[in-house]
């Protein structure tokens, strides 16, 4: 973990005791009105924060990077207090299964568990999800499609790259979906598949779900409520063509989806721009940092008499501290 996110956990008790962040957090707007604090209000903690997002996530060094999503579940956990799902011990809830699924509950169950990156308070999770900007199709993760089809006699249709035969059906794209999805409709089928995919997808997908969008310049992030998530593709589930507006292909057992149409219809949308940056005093902190770590290398290893390090780095202190003073007001 970053050092720096030991200065982010201080931050957020100050952000706590001004009621700029939560004490718990049991629900997305929780989460929304902080980062759309972070967005408007060009403080010290908040362009702390800027600055740790642009370094570690949304740059274009790292933004590529696997890590650079884990670094940012790392950073909703304690700026909101919870918990990475991968770090502690979960079981599969089979409480609420729905009845379609009553011979696999534990399966089901299992997709529904893995969707969850932070834990909130041991009740509340929220999905999270980072994205570069030309990924235009979203990873949902596994969605049983062995149970999905069950009992439709398509078996030999559940393939991603390949379609069967010349049918030119399978789960690899829109158009073996939409092959497919016809061939369920000639059988009478579709509106079996329809009602077990509704009552799967809403009983998966029902937590909230955080999504950004990465790029050197900014940080898009969208919020979603759970029943906002599902409702954008469940409602289209009656009809195949609308139903592939939204739901691109499987590849393996995980579902993709089509990032536009989520995007549109998010209410919550913070942009974090990352220019303001250059132009405040973290910019002045950053040098001193670089500077810092400079001077206690060439300071330890070196054979001469080092006085003169030590003073020039209590002078760059002293005029970073008569920078705070300014920008608060005090001299």
């Amino acid at each position: 973990m970053h050092k720096e996110l030991n200065t982010i956990r201080l931050i957020r008790d100050y952000m706590v005791s001004k009621g700029d962040a939560p004490f718990n957090t049991d629900n997305i707007d929780s989460i929304y009105n902080v980062f759309k604090t972070v967005e408007t209000k060009k403080n010290f903690n908040s362009l702390y924060i800027l600055n740790y997002i642009h370094a570690y996530i949304s740059s274009n060094e790292v933004a590529k990077r696997k890590t650079s999503s884990r670094v940012f579940e790392d950073l909703l956990a304690i700026i909101f207090n919870g918990e990475i799902t991968d770090e502690i011990h979960r079981e599969n809830d089979i409480s609420d299964v729905p009845y379609h699924f009553e011979n696999v509950r534990d399966k089901i169950a299992s997709n529904k568990r893995e969707k969850i990156d932070i834990l909130f308070n041991g009740t509340y999770g929220v999905s999270v999800k980072t994205l570069v900007e030309k990924n235009l199709e979203i990873n949902l993760g596994s969605f049983e499609k062995s149970v999905l089809y069950d009992g439709m006699n398509v078996r030999n249709y559940l393939t991603e790259r390949q379609s069967y035969n010349n049918e030119k059906i399978g789960l690899g794209s829109r158009k073996q979906l939409l092959n497919l999805f016809k061939f369920l409709q000639e059988k009478n089928l579709y509106q079996k598949f329809s009602q077990k995919f509704i009552q799967m997808y809403e009983y998966i997908f029902s937590d909230d779900m955080i999504l950004g969008i990465k790029n050197n310049n900014t940080l898009t992030l969208y919020f979603f409520k759970g029943s906002e998530f599902t409702d954008l593709v469940v409602s289209r589930a009656n009809n195949p063509i609308q139903l592939l507006e939204v739901v691109n292909r499987w590849e393996g057992n995980s579902i993709r989806i089509d990032r536009k149409k989520l995007l549109e219809s998010a209410s919550r949308k913070v942009e974090l721009n990352f220019d303001v940056l250059n132009k405040s005093v973290i910019n002045d902190i950053n040098k001193f940092d670089t500077r810092l770590h400079k001077t206690y290398v060439d300071y330890i290893n070196s054979n001469n008499d080092s006085t003169h390090l030590k003073l020039d780095l209590i002078k760059d202190l002293d005029n970073l501290f008569s920078i705070f003073d300014n920008d608060m007001g005090l001299k």
